[in-house]
């Protein structure tokens, strides 16, 4: 399957049940580094939420194995060091992310990570948060 262009992951990343994420874990993956690699080549533009979207969709798969290439999208430019949430790569829990990028010849990451503030935050209200916000007329 061909991810096409920014409208196209738009169109995907809408047909991803939330409550279900897991089930599309590695298309997930796919439109991240799509979205990513759009965003290096600077053409966001008017989908530039695609990659929060979809890593928001990565946090609640929960996986820390994504938690790698998230940090690399929030080092991308000034707006996505700004914008992305630490968050987004928290979905496996802050000691569970942290301990799997030490593991994982990432050390330096799990350094970074550990040094921020929102890893002593209630996810779960972030997560509320953010469901509202790519999902404003759903319930949880």
């Amino acid at each position: 399957m061909t991810l096409g262009d920014a409208a196209s992951r738009e169109r995907l990343l809408g047909g991803i049940d939330p409550a279900r994420p897991g089930e599309h874990h590695e298309l997930l993956r796919r439109i991240f580094a799509a979205e990513t690699a759009d965003r290096r080549a600077g053409g966001a533009d008017e989908y530039f939420e695609n990659l929060y979207w979809c890593a928001y969709l990565l946090h609640l798969v929960g996986d820390p194995a994504d938690a790698a290439d998230m940090w690399a999208a929030k080092h991308i430019d000034f707006d996505t060091a700004c914008g992305f949430d630490i968050q987004f790569l928290l979905g496996a829990g802050p000691r569970r992310t942290l301990d799997h990028l030490t593991a994982n010849g990432h050390a330096d990451i799990a350094g970074r990570l550990a040094e921020f503030p929102e890893l002593d935050d209630d996810l779960a209200e972030w997560k509320s948060f953010r469901h509202d916000y790519f999902y404003p007329d759903t319930a949880r």
